[in-house]
This record gives C-alpha cells, structure tokens and sequence, in this order.
C-alpha cells in the first residue's frame, strides 16, 4: 500500500528541510543570493550554522518517520519555524525587504505544512 498524505507530507518537510539545510551549508552564497541577502563572512557562518540546524532536524524526521517520536520532532520543528517566520519578518530596516518576505515566507510555509501534519493525525 502505498503513503499516506500525511506520510508524503512528512517526507516532503524533511526532505526540504535537508535540501535548504545543505544549500545554505555547502553554498551559502548562492543560499545568500536567492534571499537577496547581503553581508560579509559572519553572514556566511550564520548562513552555514543555520544550514546545519535545518540539515540535521530534517534527517533527524526522516530517520525518527514512522517512530512515536516523529510527532514531537515535527511539532518542535514547527514551533521553530513559526518562530522564524515571525524573526524574520519583523527583521529591522537593515535587512532588505525581499530577504524578509522571502524568509518569513518559507519559514511560515514549512510551519504551516508541520502544523497540518501534527493537527491532522
């Protein structure tokens, strides 16, 4: 039989999860370029530090996927992403208007799709 909604759902939030995490890792300034971000290599590390949070909860999902513990992780992961979005978006007048939209945007995405998940099984 093959996955559920849900399942595909999950899967999807963590595989994403792995592909944003290992683009801002391995190439953060192509991360940095479609965000509209700007700055010097402190902005580099934090992009990569950020990667690697994102990386790891995802591959931490996929492995947990079907596990008691995969609800926990998924409803952590979306308060996280909830927080995000709403950090970014009230992001000071020094961080560019396309960063902000963009970042609140994805952040609240991967937020709402954890938030269906946890609230619908």
């Amino acid at each position: 039989m093959g996955k559920s909604q849900n399942d595909q759902l999950v899967d999807g939030i963590n595989y994403g999860a792995i592909g944003f995490g290992a683009l801002a890792v391995l190439a953060p300034r192509v991360f940095k370029g479609i965000y509209g971000l700007k700055g010097d290599g402190n902005l580099l590390v934090m992009t990569r530090l950020w990667g690697t949070r994102t990386a790891a909860l995802g591959a931490i999902g996929v492995v947990t996927r079907g596990t008691p513990h995969v609800k926990t992780l998924l409803t952590i992961g979306t308060a996280m992403n909830a927080a995000d979005a709403l950090v970014i978006a009230g992001a000071g007048p020094d961080v560019p208007v396309r960063s902000r939209v963009m970042g609140a945007l994805t952040a609240a995405a991967f937020a709402a799709m954890g938030s269906y998940v946890v609230t619908a099984g």
